[in-house]
């Protein structure tokens, strides 16, 4: 008996149904096994194996439908013809973002040292000492990000090893997870309370009483933080161009981005560099299971990506004219980024409280092309009871690396 049109046409749309549907339960499978799974050959394996069967199934009744005679043989080739579809999509998708010859591969340079701290935290760490004996406080260099660094970074190498003429030792390190400092094997290890506690070793590996603190951005927010966890450990703090003290007073990135300095067209290529199928498996995969996230997208291929996204639209912007940017991006700390954002977005432990009882000098330091906006700046200044504003022109976010000779006097005056 002959098929009729409909019956022709519903079976031909389910088929159509299936291979759709073994698609998407196929993706919902590979990452709801994550949360039994590390391995990402498995994740993927079983996500495949799940797709095969919702298409094995459909076109199953398809063949039933249309009265096919070699109803196996027919299975069996849209089977073969999904798993080979889906195979090359897997093989696309487990492409690195960045090939392995040109991802960022940490070398140790003159001058480079290697704390272990009780933390666990391996750093990187570059020191200038004072020619002369002193009893001044030493200085401890905070670097941005979350994820930046300043052991290999020219702009606060030759503005802050200065800093030694006048009598002070200085410490610049890697913020574990980024730069010259290693890796954790751990991604959910990654927090404020982490680079708080590395912090506060670096202080005891030094031996020093008190310290002089320096944050620019995120190092600001991870100063403010360390000063209201210990009060009487800080002689002196200075914030340039500061990141929020805590992120929930400044909900919906009111804080100010990067991207609103961008017009319409530097947008669009951002997006476009952005819109990596395998970048939002692995930030989805991270919320599920952390280590399978690290084993699908490693450290050195997501920082080497973002140093690249940073190099070509991010660090331009940082500067008030970007014809005078002189940085460059090597070492990007992806996963420490990401994860310590996290803990800065959710927490609840609102320090401010602490921090208007503290009567540390305070500096803060504002450029007037900063893209983080004046009010977060003004924050820390109502918020310390002895802190001193001054808002330096023509400098964008990095302010030492535009304006140096003005940026090391006005840090100058205020540690004499």
């Amino acid at each position: 008996m002959p098929i009729g049109p409909m019956r022709h046409i519903g079976a031909a749309l389910l088929q159509i149904v299936s291979y759709a549907g073994s698609v998407l339960i196929g993706i919902a499978a590979f990452f709801a096994s994550a949360f039994l799974f590390d391995s990402p050959a498995i994740l993927a394996i079983i996500g495949l194996m799940v797709g095969a069967m919702i298409v094995a199934i459909g076109s199953l009744l398809v063949g039933k439908l249309w009265r096919l005679r070699r109803l196996k043989i027919y299975v069996a080739g849209q089977i073969i013809l999904l798993l080979m579809v889906n195979g090359l999509l897997a093989y696309y998708i487990f492409q690195p973002l960045v090939p392995e010859v040109e991802q960022f591969v940490p070398q140790k340079d003159e001058g480079t040292e290697y704390w272990e701290l009780s933390t666990g935290s391996n750093i990187a760490v570059r020191r200038y000492e004072s020619a002369v004996a002193t009893s001044k406080p030493p200085i401890i260099i905070l670097h941005g990000g979350p994820g930046a660094y300043s052991v290999s970074f020219k702009p606060m190498i030759n503005v802050y090893s200065k800093l030694a003429d006048d009598g002070y030792d200085v410490y610049l390190y890697d913020q574990i997870g980024s730069g010259l400092s290693a890796r954790l094997q751990d991604i959910s290890q990654y927090s404020l309370d982490r680079h708080i506690a590395d912090l506060r070793s670096v202080q005891r590996k030094i031996g020093a009483d008190q310290v002089i603190l320096i944050g620019s951005s995120w190092g600001a927010t991870l100063a403010s933080n360390y000063l209201a966890r210990y009060p009487t450990q800080v002689a002196r703090v200075i914030f340039s161009g500061p990141g929020p003290i805590y992120l929930p007073d400044w909900p919906r990135q009111s804080d100010g981005k990067l991207d609103d300095k961008m017009n319409a067209q530097q947008k669009q290529r951002l997006d476009a560099n952005l819109e990596k199928p395998r970048l939002f498996a692995a930030i989805f995969l991270a919320e599920i299971n952390p280590v399978a996230a690290l084993k699908f997208a490693p450290d050195r291929e997501m920082g080497s990506f973002f140093d690249q996204i940073a190099n070509r639209h991010y660090l331009p912007l940082a500067f008030c004219d970007p014809i005078k940017n002189i940085t460059r991006s090597d070492g990007y700390g992806f996963w420490s980024s990401r994860m310590t954002g996290k803990t800065l977005l959710n927490r609840t432990d609102d320090p401010k409280a602490n921090l208007k009882k503290n009567s540390v000098p305070v500096l803060i330091l504002r450029g007037t092309c900063d893209y983080k906006t004046e009010a977060v700046a003004q924050q820390y200044a109502s918020v310390f009871p002895n802190a001193l504003f001054i808002t330096v022109q023509g400098a964008g976010h990095m302010i030492y690396g535009e304006k140096p000779s003005e940026y090391l006097k006005l840090v100058r005056a205020f540690l004499e």
